[in-house]
This record gives C-alpha cells, sequence and structure tokens, in this order.
C-alpha cells in the first residue's frame, strides 16, 4: 500500500506548500484523505489520475480539507466517469459540497451526473464499514461548526490514523492506538492557539501514542521557521511512503 502526500500545508500555503490532501492506494482502490482546494492541482503534478478515485474521505468542513471537491468533482465529469465515487464526511457533507459546487460554478450541477456521486456520513465513535474498508471518526477539537473529527482508517492488514485540525485533546491517545502510521497536525512550534496542536505538545506527549511511526503535516510559518529542530519526521509535498 502506497501514501503519496499531495499536500501537507497550512490553510495559508505557508512556503508555497500544498493544503491537506493525502493520496492512498492499494491493488483494489484509490483514496483521497481530505481535499483542500490545491488538491486537483496537487494529483496532476503527482501524475495521479482523479478519475481513478474510488473513496474521499473529509475529516472537517474547512475549504483546506475539502474545499476542493468542486474542482475535483468538474474534472472528474470532464472525462466521462462511469464508476460511482463515494465522499465520506461528516453530518451535512452532502449539502455543504453541493452548495460550494453551486457558489462556484452556478448551475453546473445540471451538466453533471450526480447519481455517480454517493455522500455518506460518518457516525462519531463508530465503525463505518465499506466492502474495501472500516472507518472510525473520532471527534477533535478545533472550529465547532466544521463539525471537526480524526480519522481511523482500517484496510488490509494495516491502520491509517489522521488527526485532522485540532489542539491537544486525549482522544488522540485512542486514535494513534496501533497505527501503522499516524499523521498528527502540528501547526506550530511552541505557540499556544485554539484549535491547533504545537511541536512541544507533541513531544511531550509523544510516549502516549501508541503508533509504529508518527508523522507531523499542516506546519504554519511558525513551525516550518523551526522545521530544522524537529526530532519527528515531517510530510513534505510529493512524498510517497510504502505502508
Amino acid at each position: 500500500m502506497k501514501l503519496t502526500i499531495i499536500g501537507a500545508g497550512d490553510a495559508f500555503g505557508s512556503e508555497g506548500n500544498m493544503n491537506t490532501c493525502f493520496h492512498l492506494e492499494n491493488e483494489d482502490i484509490r483514496i483521497l484523505l481530505d481535499c483542500g482546494v490545491t488538491s486537483l492541482v496537487g494529483l496532476k503534478k503527482n501524475q495521479l489520475e482523479p478519475a481513478h478515485l474510488d473513496f474521499i474521505l473529509i475529516s472537517h468542513l474547512h475549504g483546506d480539507h475539502f474545499g476542493g471537491l468542486p474542482f475535483l468533482l468538474l474534472d472528474l465529469f470532464r472525462g466521462n466517469r462511469t464508476k460511482t465515487l463515494t465522499i465520506i464526511g461528516p453530518k451535512g457533507i452532502e449539502k455543504k459540497t453541493l452548495a460550494l459546487l453551486e457558489l462556484l460554478y452556478p448551475g453546473v450541477q445540471t451538466d453533471l451526473d450526480l447519481r455517480l456521486i454517493l455522500f455518506k456520513e460518518y457516525p462519531t465513535n463508530q465503525l463505518l464499514e465499506t466492502d474495501y474498508f472500516k472507518l472510525q471518526a473520532f471527534p477533535v477539537i478545533h472550529s465547532a461548526p466544521s463539525l471537526p473529527h480524526g480519522l481511523k482508517l482500517f484496510i488490509d492488514d494495516k491502520i491509517i490514523a489522521f488527526s485532522g485540525d485540532t489542539e491537544w485533546t486525549d482522544t488522540l491517545i485512542d486514535l494513534s492506538k496501533a497505527a501503522d502510521l499516524f499523521i498528527c497536525e502540528c501547526n506550530f512550534y511552541e505557540k499556544e492557539s485554539k484549535g491547533h496542536l504545537n511541536y512541544k505538545t507533541i513531544i511531550r506527549k509523544q510516549e502516549e501514542f501508541k503508533c509504529k511511526h508518527l508523522l507531523l503535516s499542516h506546519l504554519g510559518e511558525d513551525a516550518l521557521a523551526h522545521q530544522d529542530h524537529f526530532k519527528i519526521p515531517i510530510a513534505k509535498d510529493g512524498m510517497e511512503i510504502s505502508i
């Protein structure tokens, strides 16, 4: 199974990094974890065909995490897509996505065969099962209206955990437990900020994460300025990881 980091940046494109988006593939399916505004460009930059996607999993309803969906949908139908794309997210994912599509491209929905798009809402703290994987969503602490969740993906014999955007919460310990890879946001170096983590906190709590590998993502300007001091691997746009 291969993970390609399409975007590991924050909401502001600090140092030119793409918005959050991770591409996961095995022999059977291709999945996106989050789909920030820059995701379509990032996929094509990495020579990954959007039309091959089977699932998109959304951690929360902020533009740098789900705002790329309208552009992706337009591109899929431009290529005469014939297979179903399943988009799984928090409550309201279908309504929010279609509203954003209409806002950005008024009237375009009449030209798209939306029957090929299946929207699903994940339940909190319960397993959602598909034919290919299981998904568990954990509530985390970020902007409440965005319905923030950390995601834990059980696929093949592997576990991949993703914090989404959050400040410290003990929920992260359960989220990371037994994960082969835990992708954790690290927006700041030592600055305390509502809704986000910093490196100093992660270092202090690191031993509580019961995961095999920890990877930091979503670094903002403050964290990037101190990245040479990091002792935990940092996600980089274009990085490929074998899991």
